[in-house]
């Protein structure tokens, strides 16, 4: 497998993405204190996004970003081109599925490790 990085100007919070007629939104978005996600949303730019998906937790903004980077390579690969100054539509839908997450966390009191070298990928 070969790793592709997106280096783009910093710092990078949101990206939009389109091959054809789809288009894919990563949000970095904050879970709790010091707890950041990385929200993936994809589907028809006319409607609501049809694929959702959530990468995390991160222990530092800096990670999150870095795996959004790196996601935005793999999807570079895939034929999908960046869209920086395109403003993100689905905004609201990406900070309800970080606050469903903050929810679930605090649901559950159990205890985790994190291994910032194992994430699941989000597309």
């Amino acid at each position: 497998m070969k790793l592709h990085y997106f280096h783009g100007r910093a710092p990078l919070h949101t990206l939009v993405l389109w091959r054809g007629g789809r288009r894919v939104e990563l949000h970095i978005k904050k879970v709790d204190s010091g707890v950041w996600s990385l929200v993936a949303l994809a589907g028809d730019p006319e409607g609501h996004p049809d694929v959702t998906r959530c990468q995390g937790p991160f222990r530092d903004q800096d990670r999150a970003v870095s795996a959004l980077r790196a996601l935005t390579g793999n999807l570079l690969e895939r034929g999908y081109e960046p869209h920086r100054d395109e403003p993100v539509q689905w905004t609201v839908r990406a900070q309800r599925l970080a606050r469903d997450l903050r929810q679930r966390a605090e649901a559950n009191e159990g205890k985790y490790v994190f291994d910032p070298e194992q994430f699941e990928p989000t597309l």
